[in-house]
């Protein structure tokens, strides 16, 4: 059953179909930043989010879905939210959603 169902007395109930046309455009942007990234592997990028976080550290692999990126000691997201980090939490990889990459800046 596809999770956006729910069985119900006559049957599943849709609660969300993507537009038509919508795979369509989620691929293209997806394999565009997935090129745009890709050649800069090993390098200082900033990202900022749809939801307005921001993360810097070195891009350490790029696949169809997620950016991976090391994130370097002493570097805080910043925006609205800022979690509390511990020092075992730093020199960790970051997983970023294609998707939800809003701008992306290369540092080095």
């Amino acid at each position: 059953m596809n999770p956006s169902q729910h069985p119900g007395p006559q049957g599943p109930h849709m609660i969300y179909q993507a537009e038509p046309n919508w795979q369509h455009q989620m691929r293209h942007k997806r394999d565009m930043i997935t090129g745009a990234l890709h050649p800069h592997i090993g390098r200082t990028i900033r990202v900022t989010t749809i939801d307005g976080h921001t993360h810097e550290g070195v891009l350490a692999h790029v696949d169809g879905h997620h950016a991976y990126m090391h994130i370097a000691p002493h570097s805080h997201p910043q925006g609205p939210y800022r979690p509390i980090y511990t020092p075992a939490q730093y020199n960790q990889i970051l997983t970023l959603v294609l998707f939800e990459l809003l701008v992306i800046l290369l540092l080095a």
